[in-house]
């Protein structure tokens, strides 16, 4: 046999996940959870076939179908920012 070089093989890159219907953007927060609810989260997850993330936005969908926001004045007419206390004033230095 004749002793050749290895050449190692290139990583795959990763090709980004295509967003999937409604859940497509989310926003990470943290929930400070009571032990007892952490676990009951976990395996009703598991129960379901989801993930503890997915069952807490079907549950807060649930709980909150009915609210509704209005909003009226230059936060209405997008003057006052993207998100809450981006408005007028909102982080100005004096």
């Amino acid at each position: 046999m004749q002793n050749e070089p290895v050449t190692p093989k290139a990583k795959k890159s990763r090709a980004a996940k295509a967003p999937r219907g409604k859940g497509a953007e989310k926003v990470k927060c943290s929930l400070l959870l009571s032990p007892e609810n952490d676990l009951r989260l976990t395996v009703l997850a598991a129960m379901r076939g989801t993930d503890r993330s997915g069952l807490v936005n079907a549950i807060l969908d649930d709980a909150l179908r009915g609210v509704v926001i209005s909003l009226r004045g230059p936060l209405a007419d997008g003057a006052g920012g993207d998100h809450w206390g981006e408005g007028q004033g909102a982080g100005d230095a004096a």
